[in-house]
């Protein structure tokens, strides 16, 4: 995840009179991965109430219909002025599929026009958002989920706008206790993966049998994340997570990304309560270089 680099980037972009739509396509999804970099567990086993967004694998469990809804706030530090947030929907009907709908959108604020004199000539504007419609299926009880995603990612700055269409697959494994994943990200098979921004990832997770802690049913998990990108070393994300009462989620970690040989750590937490049909949750990417952290809160709900 190029979050440090993002300014400087946008900068630059303004300064060419026409900025080519695989630039500007680029820049939209290095937003994108701000809010990936806050996520406690490998992208390509997200579960939350957006994980549709970070893998085409997401399905409901079950074999009884059901909906689940989910909202997220993402918001970074002033320094960065990254702020937006997600909306999406799946639907499980009856048997193994489930169809998903997600929107995003984040916006860079705090961006001003400026001439030979440091004084502000108005707002530039600047923001990326996207539409992905994806299914999802489970074959019978091996516990693999296949899915697809087709998706239009857009964006502004300032007077020049782009689209692009991608289609993203991801594959899953959930056994008793262990759970695999892979997924792309904003994949275009009309251009390169460092012209339009494409990233893929892969996931482990060991869990635990239930045990009593203090008096309650609790598991432990232990994951592993692999993040691949064109023009970047490969990230790696290592978390362990408790869950207590089948109620409570405590999540920590850290994350390492390298770019140019310079290899930074970022520190990850997450927190999460499950109550009946409502999930709440709230997540934190550490900072690094000066930069504060970025949290995103979200809320899901399961109607049945």
């Amino acid at each position: 995840m190029r979050t440090a680099p993002l300014a400087g980037l946008l900068v630059a972009l303004l300064a060419v009179p026409s900025p080519p739509v695989e630039a500007q396509s680029a820049v939209a999804a290095d937003l994108w991965r701000i809010a990936a970099g806050t996520l406690v567990v490998p992208a390509a086993l997200a579960a939350d109430g957006a994980a549709a967004l970070w893998t085409p694998a997401y399905a409901i469990a079950g074999d009884a219909p059901g909906i689940r809804t989910g909202v997220e706030a993402i918001h970074a530090p002033a320094d960065e002025g990254v702020g937006g947030g997600i909306a999406s929907v799946a639907f499980h009907p009856r048997g193994a599929w489930t169809f998903s709908a997600v929107y995003g959108r984040l916006n860079i604020s705090d961006l001003v026009r400026t001439e030979t004199s440091p004084e502000a000539l108005g707002g530039i504007p600047a923001f990326a958002q996207v539409v992905s419609l994806g299914a999802a299926r489970t074959l019978a009880a091996s516990g693999v989920t296949i899915g697809v995603a087709v998706r239009n990612l857009s964006g502004q700055l300032d007077d020049h706008a782009s689209s692009r269409w991608t289609a993203d697959a991801g594959v899953s494994y959930t056994g008793r206790y262990l759970r695999l994943g892979a997924a792309t990200h904003y994949f275009d098979p009309s251009s390169s993966s460092a012209a339009s921004g494409a990233s893929y990832s892969l996931g482990a997770e060991c869990r635990t049998a239930e045990s009593v802690v203090w008096g309650a049913p609790a598991s432990f998990a232990l994951r592993y994340g692999l993040g691949i990108a064109s023009g970047e070393d490969p990230s790696h994300l290592v978390t362990a997570g408790l869950t207590l009462a089948r109620l409570f989620e405590l999540d920590a970690g850290a994350a390492r990304e390298a770019t140019a040989g310079i290899a930074v750590w970022r520190s990850r937490f997450g927190a999460a309560v499950t109550t009946g049909r409502y999930r709440v949750y709230l997540a934190r990417d550490g900072g690094v270089n000066g930069f504060d952290a970025t949290y995103r809160f979200g809320l899901a709900a399961i109607v049945r």
